[in-house]
């Protein structure tokens, strides 16, 4: 893209290689243990080496001196985790091989995000800023008992940094390639009563899929607040209050023609429309979250806790679907929904007996309308509907010509929605006992109560060409051909058209999740453990084909054994899990003939797999992180599940790996040297359950160096993002794809720039 890029970057690593040579020669080597990583997965405080399932946890320090910021980032650093993130109105997550992406309202996530305690698994919803952290944790398979039925193959917990009593404050600025312009910062303080919190971010970077319709796509431009205060009457009572905003007016997503991959001749844009909810390309959303959390220490075996929390967003994308310079896929999305939870918990702890119980219950109401608009002879040309008549593809004149020249254009605006309305009430309880002083056995339930009701809405008014050559064809007039039920819309009865009327239905089912973990210390520094758990995955009513269409739950049966140790006086900790999982009623959502998504059944699936994760501090100066996951996932090969059997699950990558590492050493007695990079590798993926679009092998390099104060006081770094400026895609096939015309959405390229921090204390 840029000549001076290759030289840039190989300059950079030599400038790493060099110093690593110099620094190791002038410093001694010194041993020091790696520190403790405290979590919280099985709602109490363990060590992550006590847990008898597959987490991995990244401390807040450990992702900024990554210059992790980003949700997709994540995968860079935990095995059997994919985060792909079309825009910020769209994240997919994928853990173990299976995805969780679905935007329509009616159908549940299958990854639990959790933030500060609370559901926001919603889609739409489930975005947020990745700043000013304490820790984040990914627990894999089925977690219903932790955390609910949308956990059926695991959980994302993220919790942000709380106040302290102490004064302390940063401010972090970054500046690079692509107009970068971004500034996060925080101020903490109080007294031993009130301690409080100001958390902000201001980010903005234009496209890097250069577009000569108007602005350059894939950037962004966003901003977030986060206020937050503790209230400690006493040693035993801690009240958390935390209120998060933030707002994204983003230029959009670029989904670019095959052809068009990589070069400087996109031309993505729609035409102007009422309908669309925007006349440009790009994404506007809006979200507020207020949380609270109320944590009382009974005594010394009984604590009590509260979390309760209301989270809305509101969000309008406009996308071009096509990828080309014809304007006749102009897509939209409304999206908007709020949820409210509240969880009761009781914990409690004694000498061989730990555990806890209690009741939550959710509520959440989300819409999901698609806009769209075209032009008639545009569209049907484009699809080949005037081929026999010698009209090309994609003609501008096809409606002048259709018409005699009677008329030059006819606008065509079209929509169809979908909403639901979800509660969820759950009782549940988990325990475990010290069988032993070398074993433990952990066993726990949730019993779900979930009521959902689901609405269809669609206009698809008649098409003037369309109703014209029917009538033409048959010789009846368009009423009559109406009252047939012929349709007259420029879909050809593609999507269902219910006249601007709602319809709908509701659903009430009830489950019981069961699980089991057993923990064998083998000795101080290794354990083994096993684990055996259901999930399950809501039932999903839908009506986008003018029917009640109930999609049974998805059933999951997962089986882990793994092993959890400690090498080199506890310098290297490690994991190795291997896992097997059963479905049922595989829920698979499908693009139909009008580029609808709707939801289907895919039959019976399994996976089976190997992650793998190690940190080493290999002495003072230096922290090596690397994970490894094999992962074996697809529809079962039966001819009883149809279409998709043998086909590999979508976004997942057999194959995928890296290598991180963290580096500051000494120069003089006020300064010290910081670097940090990665490597990421991640095999062949498929992007559609139909398997028709690949991507081969990819990795990618990420570097930084710089200078620092020895007492963390300021620093200053050179970053590289996609050190090499390998070109890869992370999206492909699309809407378009429906009507003949794929699109790809590009990866980002390589990005430099610089980074400066300063901390009070």
């Amino acid at each position: 893209m840029f000549p001076a890029r290759s030289v840039v970057a190989l300059s950079l690593l030599s400038a790493i290689t060099l110093a690593n040579q110099t620094f190791a020669q002038s410093a001694p080597q010194k041993k020091e243990e790696l520190v403790e990583i405290v979590v919280t997965a099985q709602k109490r405080e363990q060590s992550i080496q006590d847990v008898p399932i597959t987490i991995s946890a990244l401390s807040g320090s450990t992702l900024d001196e990554l210059g992790i910021d980003q949700f997709d980032e994540l995968s860079d650093l935990i095995p059997g985790l994919v985060v792909q993130q079309q825009s910020v109105n769209n994240n997919g997550y994928v853990i173990r091989g299976i995805t969780s992406d679905d935007g329509g309202a009616p159908i549940a996530p299958r990854v639990s995000v959790y933030l500060n305690g609370a559901d926001v698994s919603r889609s739409r919803g489930s975005y947020f800023e990745v700043y000013d952290m304490e820790r984040v944790e990914v627990v894999k398979g089925p977690q219903a008992t932790l955390f609910g039925t949308a956990a059926s193959i695991g959980a994302i917990s993220f919790i942000t940094a709380k106040p302290q009593e102490e004064f302390e404050a940063e401010i972090t600025a970054r500046a690079g390639e692509f107009d970068t312009q971004e500034v996060t910062g925080f101020v903490t303080g109080g007294n031993s009563l009130v301690q409080g919190r100001l958390a902000i971010l201001s980010r903005e970077r234009d496209g890097y899929t250069e577009n000569n319709a108007g602005d350059d796509l894939n950037g962004y431009e966003r901003f977030a607040i986060r206020p937050s205060v503790r209230i400690t009457p006493n040693d035993n009572l801690t009240i958390d209050f935390v209120y998060n905003y933030e707002d994204a007016d983003d230029p959009g997503t670029g989904f670019v023609a095959e052809e068009l991959l990589f070069t400087d001749n996109a031309f993505i844009s729609v035409l102007d429309s009422t309908n669309l909810g925007d006349n440009e390309v790009g994404v506007d959303r809006e979200t507020n979250d207020f949380n609270a959390t109320v944590k009382w220490d009974i005594n010394d075996e009984w604590a009590f806790t509260y979390i309760g929390a209301y989270r809305d967003h509101d969000s309008v994308e406009v996308f071009d679907a096509d990828g080309t310079s014809f304007e006749f896929l102009n897509f939209g999305e409304a999206a908007d929904g709020d949820q409210n939870s509240h969880e009761f918990r009781f914990n409690f702890s004694g000498d061989r007996l730990t555990g806890f119980f209690g009741l939550s219950y959710f509520d959440e109401q989300a819409t999901q309308t698609v806009p769209i608009a075209t032009e008639e002879g545009l569209f049907l040309s484009c699809v080949g509907a005037f081929a026999g008549a010698g009209i090309p593809g994609c003609a501008s004149v096809t409606t002048s010509l259709a018409t005699g020249g009677l008329v030059n254009q006819l606008p065509y605006e079209a929509f169809f929605s979908n909403s639901a309305d979800n509660q969820a009430t759950s009782v549940f309880a988990d325990v475990s006992y010290q069988l032993t002083e070398k074993l433990e056995i952990t066993a726990g339930i949730r019993y779900v109560d979930e009521q959902r009701e689901s609405t269809y809405t669609s206009n698809l008014p008649v098409s003037v060409l369309v109703s014209a050559a029917t009538q033409a064809a048959t010789g009846l007039d368009e009423a009559t051909l109406l009252a047939l039920g012929i349709p007259l819309d420029l879909f050809g009865g593609a999507m269902f058209n219910t006249g601007g009327a709602t319809i709908g239905g509701d659903t009430d089912d009830t489950v019981i999740l069961p699980r089991i973990n057993i923990r064998y210390d083998v000795n101080d520094n290794f354990s083994v453990y096993a684990s055996w758990a259901e999930g399950e995955r809501s039932e999903v009513l839908d009506f986008s084909e003018g029917r009640e269409n109930l999609i049974p739950s998805e059933e999951i049966t997962n089986f882990e054994i793994g092993i959890k140790g400690s090498l080199l006086d506890k310098r290297l900790s490690y994991s190795v899990a291997t896992f097997y999982q059963d479905y049922e009623n595989f829920q698979v959502t499908v693009l139909n003939d009008a580029g609808q998504r709707v939801p289907q059944n895919a039959g019976d699936a399994s996976n089976v797999g190997l992650e793998t994760d190690v940190t080493w501090q290999v002495d003072a100066h230096l922290t090596l992180l690397a994970n490894f996951a094999y992962i074996d996932a697809e529809i079962d090969d039966d001819a009883q599940n149809g279409e998709f059997a043998g086909n590999q699950f979508r976004l997942q990558p057999e194959t995928t790996g890296a290598i991180s590492y963290i580096y500051r050493r000494p120069l003089s007695d006020a300064l010290q040297f910081t670097s940090s990079g990665s490597w990421v590798y991640r095999d062949d993926v498929f992007f559609d359950i139909e398997n028709e679009f690949e991507e081969s092998a990819v990795s990618l390099v990420n570097l930084r160096f710089g200078i620092a104060a020895l007492d963390e006081n300021w620093s200053v770094e050179l970053f590289a993002n996609n050190l090499f400026d390998k070109e890869y895609i992370i999206d492909a096939g699309n809407t378009g794809d429906v009507f003949g015309y794929p699109t790809f959405v590009e990866g980002a390229p390589q990005i430099l720039g610089i980074q400066a921090t300063k901390r009070f204390f």
